[in-house]
């Protein structure tokens, strides 16, 4: 499958497909792209136990980082 998407199958794996898709749902949800997903709906969809589980795996990029911290108003 991944052969015929154009994608080398020893750098992918249904692991890391799988995590890839659940990062990119929730940044899109967080710009507004989509429906709000938060991490306990993506926890489910994963099916993790537990919700540190999928904080792990879910990567936050630089830019959101960066915003979190722009976002403390310092008086």
């Amino acid at each position: 499958m991944l052969k015929e998407t154009g994608l080398p199958p020893h750098r992918f794996s249904l692991h890391h497909l799988r995590h890839t898709f659940a990062t990119l749902l929730l940044q899109q949800s967080k710009n507004g792209k989509g429906d709000k997903v938060d991490l306990r709906t993506l926890k489910e969809f994963l099916g993790h136990e537990s919700l540190a589980t999928t904080q792990v795996y879910t990567h936050i990029n630089f830019e959101s980082k960066k915003r979190a911290i722009c976002s403390f108003k310092l008086e």
